[in-house]
């Protein structure tokens, strides 16, 4: 995968950027990652991201984040850029609270390390920094998850696994207390 692609991913509930899991699952499909698979994210977006292959030379903007994966064997990487002139105006309402079916392993996972750090920070809000996915779960799967803190409670990670076996984690930013 040498071009760039465009993913075009659905705001979701009343989000106003583009939710890292739904992002991961998009990314995932589009190149067909069987393992290894990591998305680092380091801005948020509310516009379509392009996929561009680091080896394609320097990117034209600031990457909002990076994507690598195995596939075939080999490992590959990718650059994540912010395309403003391309806004999503699509929006998929959606309740955390109730996933509907169909709610990929790692989007479960990532909801459910939510829900329990609310439990304990009510206040704050979250957002995913990285995933990552050392192979695909087990089919009809339910994840389990393990937090820890990290850097003063600022970052926490989240051991995921599947039917007692590691599939990856999670790590989600803290943010200040919602006012």
């Amino acid at each position: 995968m040498n071009e760039a692609t465009l993913i075009d991913v659905p705001l979701t509930g009343e989000r106003s950027y583009i939710h890292g899991a739904d992002l991961f699952d998009a990314l995932t499909a589009a190149t067909g990652a069987e393992a290894e698979i990591v998305l680092s994210l380091t801005a948020a977006s509310d516009c379509a991201i392009e996929l561009r292959d680091e080896t394609a030379g320097p990117p034209s903007a600031e990457p909002c984040g990076r994507f690598r994966y195995a596939s075939d064997g080999t490992l590959r990487r990718h650059v994540l850029l912010r395309r403003p002139d391309r806004p999503i105006a699509v929006r998929r309402p959606l309740s955390d609270e109730a996933l509907p079916a169909g709610t990929s392993f790692m989007r479960r996972a990532s909801e459910l390390a939510v829900s329990l750090l609310m439990r304990e920070f009510p206040d704050d809000y979250w957002t995913i920094g990285q995933i990552a996915c050392w192979r695909r779960p087990p089919e009809g799967a339910a994840p389990a998850v393990a937090i820890r803190a990290c850097l003063a409670g600022r970052f926490w990670k989240v051991a995921v696994e599947a039917d007692g076996v590691s599939i990856g984690h999670v790590v989600l930013a803290r943010g200040s207390p919602r006012r």
